[in-house]
């Protein structure tokens, strides 16, 4: 139960911070907290100081709190409680619970809009819903019927488009942010998980995670399927390089990241990394790829000129490595741990 604090420079963990089981966490806009999601352990969430490394509010809200998002403007910290279904909204001023809004059943994620004015709410029960809320106000403006288990929303850049991954469906739903309407169904392969768009928004990468698929590239304008990238193995993440030319794909299975080139879709390196790799982030210059190895319990650390990897930093935790976060100006690196029973 520990988030872990590396020195990007060195590349050397530097100290450790007792906190729950996250599946979650955000830096504010400055950098200064790092909020935490402490998961099935404790019903609460965890303020840190980036400068001291310790931890300088702890917040009782909901039952299994698993995400944690900050809203653009660093005011508010809003937590998503899964099994009481409901959503914490936290002053990040005071570190305290101003507000509790009842979602739908089984809410599972939480995304900001490019300019911070709304909230897409992911809601994986059956039935399938995208809860939109006012950040203004707290309030739910719409729910969109979406499908059934939907995993996440990823808002093109422009803030104009939502699309969402639909597991038992196998297809990608195209909301319009105005309207909050489904405008378009994409049929990709079997178990998508994960979107990401290419810094202009003109194309979308969607990661599958069945070990037999291949990773599915989107026009944006037409919402049709362009080409097919064959992967080896699962795609447990994906993301670009700030300047749109390549992708990193991870695969959990095969212990890979695969290179792709935006420009011709197609791979062009392999890199072995840990075991059971699960997620992938760049520094904000592009420079270096993070990249945590689950069951490893470390992280690799790549060099995007080489695709070759410099570092791997262990990681001092019982169960699992999880999601790691870069400080706005990329000198640190905060690495969470992740429950076994996730």
């Amino acid at each position: 139960m520990t988030t872990a604090v590396i020195d990007v420079k060195t590349h050397s963990l530097i100290t450790t911070i007792p906190t729950g089981f996250s599946s979650s966490s955000a830096f504010t806009p400055d950098g200064k907290i790092f909020y935490v999601a402490n998961g099935s352990n404790s019903n609460s969430v965890s303020a840190i100081d980036t400068k001291t490394h310790s931890i300088i509010a702890s917040i009782a809200i909901g039952s299994i709190p698993i995400v944690v998002a900050i809203t653009k403007d660093g005011k508010l910290v809003y937590v998503i409680n899964r099994d009481d279904n409901t959503l914490s909204v936290i002053n990040l001023k005071t570190h305290s619970l101003i507000s509790t809004v009842l979602t739908d059943e089984q809410p599972e994620g939480i995304v900001f809009s490019p300019d911070g004015k709304l909230a897409y709410i992911v809601n994986s029960n059956p039935a399938g819903t995208i809860i939109v809320m006012d950040v203004s106000t707290h309030s739910i403006i719409s729910t969109v019927s979406i499908g059934d288990i939907p995993i996440g929303v990823t808002f093109t850049p422009d803030g104009q488009l939502a699309y969402v991954t639909i597991r038992d469906s196998n297809t990608v739903s195209v909301i319009n942010v105005t309207t909050h309407s489904v405008i378009a169904t994409t049929t990709v392969g079997v178990q998508p998980n994960v979107v990401a768009f290419t810094p202009n928004g003109k194309i979308a990468y969607i990661a599958i995670s069945n070990i037999n698929e291949n990773l599915y590239v989107i026009d944006v304008k037409t919402h049709s399927v362009i080409a097919t990238v064959q992967i080896d193995g699962d795609q447990t993440d994906v993301a670009f390089t700030p300047d749109g030319k390549l992708a990193y794909v991870v695969s959990n299975f095969t212990g890979i990241v695969s290179v792709i080139s935006v420009k011709t879709h197609s791979v062009i390196a392999t890199i072995p990394v840990g075991t059971e790799p699960i997620f992938v982030v760049f520094t904000s210059d592009g420079k270096l790829a993070y990249v945590s190895n689950s069951r490893g319990k470390s992280v690799s650390v790549i060099d995007t000129k080489t695709h070759s990897i410099i570092a791997t930093i262990n990681m001092p935790f019982n169960e699992l490595s999880g999601f790691i976060s870069f400080t706005p100006d990329d000198k640190l690196a905060y690495v969470v741990e992740l429950s076994d029973e996730a």
